[in-house]
């Protein structure tokens, strides 16, 4: 019983020594631990890969010793093989050989082809030499006997199948030098018709340039015939010497004087020279063709003997070897085996020492990454160690900061240049209003022919110059993610007409057929932004036009996926023009970049259009794909999603010219108003003054100029205090001493509530909410489009008499 205290007593001290001991443990890997995290990457590398080359090392010298013991047994295997049969196999070798210098000879044409020719006949006289002197048997003589035979007959054969290719090459090379000088015949007559215009130098021109065509067809033809001996070349060569024949009587047709008739007497000359060389070459082939294969049978025939003579000469302690050889490569793998294990465990050791101290703090940099690249900017990375990668972390956290601060730079720099593209679009469109504004005066004001095309020239380049701008400052809009685009509900008639009237003018300037084709039924109402939805069709089809000389353009128009909750449309822009090869189109969308660069000078263009067209189709929800076959044409494929059209109304093709001819006759569009209002112009631009001020006044309207902004203040303020309002202002953005903008405020915090519509050159994103947020009732940018320019004003002044109205 008193033993019992006892037992209990010790049960919690054994506890504690284990955990005691636990603790170590635990203790020992966290120092290691720390260790590691002090010790430089270079030297855990280091380490890590010293113990594996350690024992690679250990490992390719313990194989290389088994791999010498498995050669020792089989080098004896292989010296087990009686010195008759080395003798038998060699000449079955050397045979081989011969052959081979034979084809490659017959083949290349090569000396070193001889020259191993002979060092092979050699070898085979001096094994068979060997193997009279073994052979003791009468079995062995006969063979020796026929050997000698077959042999002497294969040698015969390959000295004659050398003297044919010899005298083939020489044969051929006459050849060459007969079609060289008929070319240079050829090309010197060519030469002389080339500046022949009249019929009979077209038609020497024609005939010496087949005449040329075919001669290197006969002749090309001849060395293929070399290398492939198909008889369907012998057709090909014939038939084009007879066509060069042909060609040499349609030139002496044309032929005019004696001399002339000499040179192709020469030609004629060459020519037959040529030929009778060819023929030979074409007989030499044959014959060596022929020849190949009795030497091929002669070979077989020969090994056939080698061959039957060397299972019976097998010594029986060829087993013996075999069985050693068989033991040595079963202890190589037990050996290899064990040392792949061991590789194995040092292995992991060294990927225990990388991953403790690399990976691990590795593994953190890349999550405390991701947590950046996702936004978190604030994160910032912890790496617990001294080493290179605490001092990576550290880096990469003040490379953070810095980025903060750029990130914020760049957002300033972004501002700035939005700034400048702003002005520079004011400071482009500002003259370009008064140039495209008096060139349209002017044309209506002159009869004269030239001076009208003069005049066209400059609206032509002018309003190529504002698509010019367009393009950029899109590109410029799209790039900044700032090109506003809209889902709203629009007239796809409408909406192809006004695109197919403005494009049929241009194909009809060129002579070129614009159709537009509905196939099956598509929704007369679409949701999308039909400015946008525009500018695109507007851009393929320009650019179909432009690119084709002759045929036709077409606009196929198809509804897609209309079971589906996103419904699409298909427009296939196809033309007849240049083409374009897989290397143009690999570059077409890039930005500035056009086909070719003979194409900028060729037909004009920033190469801006298409990479626009592109990102907008992106922006409505499609794609863009294109096809083309060089000098054929070109087809362009957009689709672009189009809302819900559960209650809209579909036509087809029969249905879809009516539609377009009653939106041509609707009523309701009213393309020009009578401007019998009294307008305040406020514009600091001269020319633009004269030019707003003759159109409104021209259309009956009463204008009162405002040099700036102040003045058109004060101007504004005393009609209305007079009682003789303004019908509308319209209020230039960009004044000196007080702009459009600031004068538009102060007008309505002094309670004006007349119309302003905003008169700019801007057309930036957010320039006309700008303008709508200073005050302004409506936008209307410059260069002025006049209908456009005095639907705004009439719809504007509409508007607010309506309004008044309705308060009153």
């Amino acid at each position: 019983m008193k033993l019992l205290p006892l037992h209990f007593s010790h049960q919690p001290i054994i506890q504690s020594r284990r955990s005691k001991k636990s603790m170590q443990k635990q203790t020992l890997y966290a120092r290691i631990a720390t260790k590691l995290r002090k010790w430089p990457i270079g030297d855990r590398l280091k380490v890590a890969i010293g113990l594996l080359v350690l024992v690679q090392v250990v490992s390719g010298i313990v194989t290389l010793f088994q791999f010498s013991k498995i050669n020792q047994d089989i080098s004896q295997l292989v010296n087990v093989e009686e010195p008759l049969e080395e003798s038998i196999l060699e000449m079955e070798i050397k045979a081989g050989e011969i052959a081979r210098a034979v084809l490659d000879y017959v083949r290349d044409r090569n000396q070193k082809h001889l020259s191993k020719l002979i060092s092979s006949r050699d070898g085979f006289v001096e094994n068979y030499s060997r193997y009279q002197k073994l052979a003791n048997s009468d079995k062995e003589r006969i063979l020796s006997n026929k050997i000698a035979v077959r042999y002497s007959d294969y040698n015969q054969m390959s000295a004659s199948i050398i003297r044919l290719a010899d005298h083939r090459d020489a044969a051929l090379k006459v050849f060459v030098n007969h079609v060289n000088h008929i070319n240079q015949l050829i090309d010197h007559e060519r030469v002389k018709s080339n500046d022949d215009h009249s019929d009979d130098g077209l038609k020497k021109a024609n005939a010496s340039h087949n005449m040329e065509k075919y001669l290197n067809i006969a002749f090309g033809s001849i060395e293929e015939y070399i290398v492939k001996r198909n008889q369907s070349l012998l057709s090909r060569i014939f038939e084009a010497e007879q066509k060069f024949k042909i060609f040499e009587g349609k030139y002496l047709e044309a032929i005019s004087n004696h001399v002339e008739r000499q040179r192709i007497k020469e030609i004629d000359l060459e020519f037959a020279k040529a030929t009778s060389y060819g023929n030979q070459v074409v007989n030499i082939t044959d014959d060596i063709d022929q020849l190949l294969g009795k030497f091929e049978q002669n070979l077989d025939a020969i090994n056939d003997l080698l061959h039957n003579q060397i299972h019976p000469l097998i010594h029986a302690n060829t087993v013996i070897a075999t069985h050693d050889a068989d033991s040595s490569i079963q202890s190589a793998k037990i050996v290899i085996s064990i040392l792949a294990i061991i590789g194995t465990i040092f292995g992991l050791f060294s990927v225990w020492i990388i991953s403790r101290g690399i990976v691990a703090p590795i593994l953190e940099l890349s999550d405390g990454v991701e947590l950046i690249a996702a936004g978190n900017v604030e994160h910032r990375i912890q790496v617990d160690s001294q080493d290179e990668i605490g001092r990576l972390a550290d880096a990469f956290n003040h490379m953070v900061e810095d980025l903060v601060i750029a990130h914020q730079e760049a957002e300033k720099a972004s501002h700035i240049k939005s700034a400048f593209l702003a002005n520079m679009s004011h400071e482009i469109r500002t003259p370009m209003t008064a140039i495209l504004g008096f060139a349209e005066i002017m044309r209506q004001k002159n009869h004269d022919p030239e001076t009208v095309r003069h005049i066209d020239t400059i609206k032509k380049n002018g309003e190529y110059l504002l698509e010019l701008i367009n393009d950029i400052l899109d590109v410029s809009k799209i790039e900044a993610d700032k090109l506003d685009v809209e889902a709203i509900q629009c007239s796809l008639i409408e909406l192809i007409e006004d695109v197919k009237t403005l494009m049929e003018i241009r194909a009809l300037d060129k002579g070129l057929d614009l159709s537009v084709i509905v196939e099956g039924k598509i929704p007369s109402w679409i949701q999308s932004d039909p400015i946008r939805l525009r500018q695109i069709l507007i851009n393929l089809l320009s650019n179909a036009i432009k690119f084709t000389k002759q045929g036709s353009v077409q606009l196929v128009i198809r509804a897609t996926d209309l079971d589906s909750e996103a419904p699409s449309l298909q427009f296939d822009v196809i033309d007849t023009g240049i083409g374009m090869t897989e290397e143009q189109l690999s570059r077409l969308f890039q930005p500035f970049v056009q086909a070719d660069s003979s194409t900028t000078r060729k037909y004009g263009g920033t190469g801006l259009g298409l990479t626009i067209c592109k990102r907008l189709t992106n922006i409505l929800g499609g794609e863009i794909v294109v096809k083309s076959d060089y000098g054929t044409g070109t087809t362009f494929t957009v689709s672009v999603k189009i809302g819900e059209i559960h209650d809209v109304e579909f036509v087809d093709q029969q249905a879809f010219k009516p539609e377009l001819n009653d939106s041509l006759a609707n009523p309701n569009k009213k393309t020009d108003f009578e401007m019998s209002y009294n307008i305040l112009l406020a514009e600091d631009g001269l020319d633009n003054q004269k030019l707003i001020r003759f159109l409104l006044t021209k259309a009956g309207g009463k204008v009162t100029l405002a040099e700036n902004g102040k003045r058109a203040v004060d101007l504004a303020l005393d009609a209305t205090e007079n009682n003789q309002p303004f019908d509308v202002i319209l209020m230039d953005m960009q004044m000196p001493e007080l702009d459009g903008y600031a004068a538009t405020k102060l007008l309505r915090s002094k309670g004006y509530h007349h119309p302003i519509i905003a008169l700019t050159a801007h057309t930036m994103s957010g320039a006309r909410e700008e303008c709508l947020a200073a005050g302004c009732n409506n936008y209307a940018t410059k260069p002025i489009n006049r209908n456009q320019f005095f639907a705004t004003i009439h719809e504007c002044i509409t508007a607010f008499h309506q309004n008044v109205e309705t308060f009153h």
